[in-house]
């Protein structure tokens, strides 16, 4: 990302804080919890939430049907492939990668992508508008179109609530951050990593940072994600029950003018021969919204980038592009 700011807050932490968002709605405890939550933001750009409204029966059957989905036939699954939709959505295949970096040599996972559920008649989907359009859903398992979509309405109004403390943390307004949300082009993404009972294979996903503004991840209980503090020591975020992981992505950081932390993560092998499962929804802007760090929104020079031309970037970058 050209101008990204370098991180001023980044600490050597050597634990995930724990932040219960309970008080969200309650105005006596609202503006400690945006101080909290800016804090973690600024210091480790990882933090666990608890207290989100979202029960555990809801996160179980979403990670039930992530199982019963990967375990269809691969000729099923290739039904929809990623390739079949014109928004980089429906099934991603083992190590499959794009085209235009050939360094890139694919994580070893498999993934189901969806967004917001648009129809033919959305006017967003008349204006031809890029990443906004349906969705592609498998014939089976039963019931999971239903439930996997309910979770994304779910996550995405917690992914709501945090850009509001985020921005009155900040002590900007409670929409600065949401009203670039009419037209947004947010991500859920099923994901099985296949374990590698391989010594020598030390990763199942290289280190990296989120192109987003914040991804907002359940996973299973097998374990393995990583994170690297300021001191470039590596510092896990085991799993916790009922509980999602926030990340701050590179958007964040770069509109914050640095004051957030993208920081660095990666997924370790643990060559247990169990597959590893994940659930990361990434907050993403309308793909025409133009970002200035704040505070700069009024300089002619203050550096900017462009939402969608960076998703589009790095999808292209990292998945099939569409052959529709």
């Amino acid at each position: 990302m050209l101008g990204q700011p370098i991180q001023s807050n980044l600490a050597a932490f050597d634990e995930i804080p724990i932040v219960d968002i309970s008080g969200a709605n309650d105005p006596s405890k609202r503006a400690a919890l945006a101080r909290e939550v800016v804090a973690v933001a600024e210091q480790v750009g990882f933090m666990y939430i608890v207290g989100h409204g979202i029960g555990d029966d809801i996160l179980d059957g979403v990670f039930d049907m992530s199982r019963q989905f990967f375990d269809l036939p691969d000729a099923e699954k290739r039904k929809i492939h990623i390739s079949k939709s014109g928004h980089y959505r429906g099934y991603l295949g083992l190590r499959e990668k794009g085209d235009t970096d050939p360094s890139f040599k694919g994580n070893n996972l498999e993934a189901f992508h969806c967004a917001a559920e648009l129809d033919e008649s959305h006017p967003d989907v008349k204006a031809n508008l890029p990443l906004r359009g349906p969705n592609l859903w498998p014939s089976g398992p039963d019931g999971f179109r239903d439930i996997v979509y309910s979770y994304y309405e779910r996550t995405y109004q917690v992914g709501t609530t945090l850009l509001e403390l985020l921005a009155e943390g900040l002590g900007e307004p409670t929409d600065k951050f949401t009203k670039y949300y009419a037209h947004d082009v947010s991500q859920l993404r099923l994901l099985r990593y296949a374990q590698i009972e391989d010594p020598t294979v030390e990763l199942l996903a290289r280190a990296h940072c989120d192109t987003g503004v914040i991804t907002i991840l359940s996973q299973d209980q097998t374990g393995g994600l990583e994170v690297q503090n300021k001191s470039g020591d590596w510092i896990a975020a085991p799993p916790l029950k009922g509980s999602y992981i926030i990340n701050i992505g590179n958007t964040l950081q770069f509109w914050t003018k640095g004051r957030f932390s993208s920081t660095n993560h990666r997924v370790a092998n643990r060559g247990s021969g169990a597959p590893r499962f994940s659930i990361p929804f990434f907050m993403t802007p309308d793909f025409d919204a133009v970002v200035k760090p704040l505070g700069s929104e009024n300089e002619p020079e203050a550096p900017t980038f462009s939402v969608g031309e960076e998703m589009l970037t790095t999808y292209k970058r990292i998945w099939p592009s569409p052959v529709v």
